[in-house]
């Protein structure tokens, strides 16, 4: 009887055991197909449509400002305004002009320019120079300094091309 028992295991196939690491993997790679395709699916049919963009015609009163003249000062370099004196600020100063005669006209004046940047410059101290605040009050009053020196012209603006605190 074992030998016909033994024969008859022989016959028979004993099921393979799968893996469970093989069905989270089917299970993972099907979430992540079934993700994509409803990413698709929203975005092409059910994701409002963004507004038509209207073209408008560009008026030339409405476009920027051109740049005009630019004259550039010479470097500055001032003491500060220093207990210690022993801190120095370089600074280059470029003005914008409308017209290439108002730009001639201001070269004429610079002694006068460079005259008024020093005298101010050298009153202030490192905490003045050194705040954003402070390098706009030094810009606004510049400007208007300027301005009274080179009347009828107008300086349009005035940029620093250099300011270095040592």
């Amino acid at each position: 009887m074992a030998e016909e028992q033994a024969k008859a295991g022989e016959g028979t196939v004993e099921p393979i055991k799968k893996s469970k690491t093989i069905l989270f993997i089917i299970l993972g790679v099907a979430i992540l197909l079934l993700g994509a395709g409803g990413y698709f699916a929203y975005t092409k049919f059910l994701a409002p449509k963004p507004p038509p963009v209207e073209h408008v015609p560009v008026n030339p009163a409405d476009a920027p400002e051109s740049v005009g003249e630019i004259v550039t000062l010479d470097p500055f370099v001032v003491n500060l305004a220093d207990p210690k004196g022993n801190r120095y600020l370089k600074m280059k100063i470029s003005l914008e002009l409308d017209t290439k005669e108002a730009a001639d006209r201001v070269q004429k004046v610079t002694p006068k320019l460079r005259d008024i940047v020093i005298m101010m410059l050298t009153s202030l101290s490192f905490e003045e120079v050194m705040t954003p605040e402070g390098k706009l009050r030094i810009r606004d009053e510049l400007l208007e300094r300027f301005n009274r020196v080179t009347r009828p012209d107008k300086i349009k603006n005035l940029y620093f091309s250099e300011f270095v605190v040592q």
